[in-house]
């Protein structure tokens, strides 16, 4: 950055400041989640102020804490890959990962899900009675020193719920509604002219009927990325 750049970057920080406005807040906002940076033994380096804002939970009570203690247990083998590269036992954790073979700029993409102690009404309650929120984990792998230390700089975004969707549906797109069993409960009209069928012919019937075999592996993914 020259002097010329220095000084534009300046004034455009006193201006916002002017306005009462933080530039890293500004960055944040825009973000629709927040930022956090993990070790490669799970240890949370950095997260970002608003995090209190999706999860409930204050940055300094997660700053330098495992993140292993707020993660649902089922997610840690897919938490551990994406900040290794591959499985790691208890006993390598404690001792510490070998960080020699970092890359940096290897991407990550996977779904999280982490304590929330908020609720549906924005009330806040104990972090022993949390829920769980889903988040959509993007980013990648950074080397922190010369050593190649590794650690995860990513964004994390809850998912919206399905109830809080409104998507346009366009011409070749149909929409259904299924119980907990994955049976039809509800099929609108576009299924006819897209796939041959009439609502009356799925209501009541399993999509495990409707589904190729190829795919099964595929859906199984996807219902468990939706949990």
């Amino acid at each position: 950055m020259d002097s010329t750049d220095e000084f534009n970057f300046n004034e455009t920080k006193l201006s916002l400041e002017t306005l009462g406005l933080e530039p890293e807040a500004i960055a944040l906002q825009t973000l629709d989640g927040f930022l956090m940076i993990l070790s490669a033994d799970g240890d949370v380096t950095y997260i970002s102020e608003n995090v209190s804002e999706y999860l409930g939970i204050s940055q300094i009570d997660i700053m330098g804490q495992p993140i292993w203690d707020y993660s649902h247990q089922c997610d840690h083998d897919e938490l551990r890959e994406a900040l290794n590269g591959r499985h790691h036992s208890p006993s390598e954790l404690l001792n510490g990962v070998a960080n020699s073979d970092c890359r940096p700029m290897e991407n990550r993409d996977f779904f999280l899900r982490l304590k929330c102690t908020l609720t549906s009404r924005g009330r806040s309650v104990n972090i022993k009675s949390a829920s769980y929120k889903v988040l959509h984990v993007t980013g990648h792998i950074a080397c922190k020193d010369k050593e190649g230390q590794r650690q995860l700089v990513a964004i994390a975004r809850p998912l919206p719920h399905p109830a809080n969707i409104e998507v346009p549906l366009g011409s070749s797109t149909f929409l259904t509604q299924h119980t907990l069993s994955m049976k039809f409960s509800y099929v609108d009209d576009m299924m006819l002219s897209l796939l041959g069928y009439q609502p009356s012919d799925l209501l009541g019937k399993s999509l495990y009927d409707c589904h190729h075999g190829s795919d099964a592996e595929h859906l199984m993914a996807t219902f468990k990325h939706g949990k």
